[in-house]
């Protein structure tokens, strides 16, 4: 970052979403320009400060070389704000985001600070955002799911967040402490299936000193450590009755007692839960209370498996592309359509916790700038002969075959030329303007083959 306050630069003709951008920043980090005063990398360096993230508008034209030539220059990280349907992948224009203008507020927030990496606080300091400030994905289930949020976010409402194991339920509770009144506060998280139950009371509740052997000392738990933020209880549906019956109390009253005491503790917090189980069944089988279901459900989010959200695995999948390539150290630019093809057929009865370590693995397998879908671990695929999956029609399999070349054909030219678009287009026998357009086309970046050391 470029100093103690970060800065946005909004691009566009219209002042209308520059107005919403500064009242969701809380007017602090939000400078507003016309779209025609950046139409060049070397305008917006010379507006003064270069700005730490920019909002482009795509309005009308292409928008590639403009993003592109941003990035370089500025080193602003580019968000596209487009007025398509929120209804399914957006085009990325090379971007680090793309968000629809139609898609909640709330959810154009979250992608800003992410982009300034920072979140806000009320006194205007920053701080590094975790993995979760923004979910990913696409389509009307997003939607309506920030708009719930929205909806929800401000209130100490209790929320149940309920899904298939890897759905990102942690992630979601998450995004609701930081875009609550209590994001300044601490988001506690208890998982009520990795503790035994034995000791589950003491993690939550926490104890006073001779309360029973070995109790030497006062304990904090839990409860006690969330003061003024949020718990966050995971897999809840695991809990025993008898802790059940001290929870409900909790959730009704907002006090509770640690073990030994005769006191009680007040505490104020805001509680989520989170589980994959089917409460209702568990409460008609008399294994969960009632009292305490209809406490914990005042809100229901309800979170889709990855099976069912299929289009949201190529943007998941490049996320967590760009998030193992720099932990690893490896110049890994993307997937070939048949790995690509190979990780969209697959179920992922693991969701998106099994998409995140399929991808690591076909990082640190990965031979060259593509992963190959032998570089894809999926249980039972397909098996190929030489390379070649008899069973899709012959011109789908020659445009892989086509699109393989070219990229690697493009990735070891430019890595012999360190990134020079003129040496690399006199060797290749191309006109540079036709090599500019290979290149968009499969999303090859010649500024990293510059950068990459020798």
């Amino acid at each position: 970052m470029s100093g103690d306050i970060p800065e946005l630069l909004v691009a566009d003709t219209n002042a209308t979403l520059a107005d919403e951008i500064g009242a969701l920043t809380g007017g602090r980090i939000t400078r507003v320009t016309p779209a025609e005063v950046v139409s060049t990398a070397a305008a917006a360096v010379a507006l003064g400060r270069p700005p730490d993230a920019v909002v482009v508008v795509e309005r009308d034209g292409p928008l590639d070389s403009l993003i592109a030539e941003l990035a370089k220059t500025v080193a602003a990280r580019v968000l596209v704000a487009t007025p398509r349907p929120h209804d399914g992948a957006l085009p990325s224009h090379g971007a680090f985001d793309t968000i629809a203008l139609d898609a909640p507020r709330l959810e154009l927030a979250a992608r800003l600070w992410r982009a300034l990496d920072v979140a806000p606080k009320e006194d205007g300091s920053r701080r590094r955002p975790r993995k979760s400030d923004v979910l990913i994905g696409s389509g009307p289930w997003l939607k309506e799911l920030f708009d719930r949020l929205t909806m929800v976010a401000p209130t100490d409402v209790t929320v149940a967040i309920v899904g298939e194991s890897g759905t990102g339920k942690e992630l979601v509770a998450r995004t609701l402490h930081e875009q609550s009144t209590r994001r300044n506060g601490p988001f506690v998280v208890v998982n009520c299936a990795a503790i035994p139950e034995g000791l589950l009371e003491d993690e939550l509740f926490g104890h006073v000193k001779g309360a029973f052997t070995d109790a030497r000392f006062d304990r904090q738990g839990l409860l006690a450590a969330a003061e003024g933020g949020t718990l966050f209880i995971d897999e809840i549906g695991e809990l025993a009755l008898t802790l059940q019956a001290k929870l409900l109390r909790v959730v009704q009253t907002r006090e509770f007692r640690r073990i030994g005491d005769d006191r009680d503790t007040k505490v104020d917090l805001r509680i989520l839960t989170a589980t994959h189980r089917d409460l209702q069944r568990l409460v008609a089988d008399g294994r969960f209370r009632e009292d305490l279901y209809y406490r914990v459900q005042v809100v229901t989010l309800q979170l889709p498996p990855l099976r069912d959200r299929k289009h949201d695995v190529p943007l998941l999948a490049h996320h967590f592309l760009r998030v193992h390539r720099s932990k690893l150290g490896k110049p890994v630019d993307g997937f070939t359509p048949a790995a690509m093809a190979r990780l969209v057929g697959h179920d992922f009865p693991g969701n998106i916790r099994e998409l995140d370590n399929m991808i690591q693995h076909a990082v640190v397998m990965a031979q060259g700038p593509m992963i190959q879908p032998e570089d894809v671990p999926v249980p039972g695929a397909r098996s190929e002969t030489n390379g070649l999956d008899l069973a899709r029609q012959f011109r789908d399999l020659k445009s892989d075959v086509v699109d393989r070349f070219e990229r690697e054909y493009l990735a070891a030219l430019l890595h012999g030329h360190q990134g020079n678009l003129a040496a690399a287009s006199r060797v290749a026998g191309m006109d540079r303007k036709n090599l500019w357009q290979l290149l968009r086309k499969h999303g090859i970046d010649p500024e990293r083959f510059r950068r990459r050391p020798r």
